[in-house]
């Protein structure tokens, strides 16, 4: 991996459910995601964004844009998880690894239809 294309800066989150005192879910909400004890909100990575696409969906008009993520490797990467990058919200749609599989991750990602909910 060439270190130099990693010049973007990507936070990682997952979704935590909220539990009340009495043992009631009250919902969700998005926190940073950790690896190893390290959180993962100033992540090196290569963010590739591709042309957007326009669909009409429950009688509106939706648009999408797609990305590609390059990263390096960690444990515990989960495609539930999302990527903040330059004030937009992506959901992981696939994790592809490299041959070895633990050098890198290629991540594509989709934006703009339901932002990780």
């Amino acid at each position: 991996m060439l270190s130099q294309r990693l010049r973007h800066r990507i936070e990682l989150q997952e979704r935590v459910e909220i539990v009340s005192t009495a043992g009631e879910s009250q919902g969700f909400e998005w926190r940073t995601a950790d690896a190893d004890g390290a959180l993962l909100d100033d992540v090196p990575a290569e963010v590739l964004t591709g042309p957007g696409r326009e669909f009409r969906a429950a009688d509106a008009k939706q648009a999408e844009t797609a990305a590609r993520i390059t990263m390096r490797w960690f444990s515990g990467l989960s495609p539930t998880w999302r990527v903040i990058w330059d004030g937009q919200t992506f959901d992981i749609t696939s994790i592809d690894v490299d041959l070895t599989g633990r050098r890198e991750y290629r991540l594509r990602c989709a934006a703009g239809v339901n932002d990780g909910a």
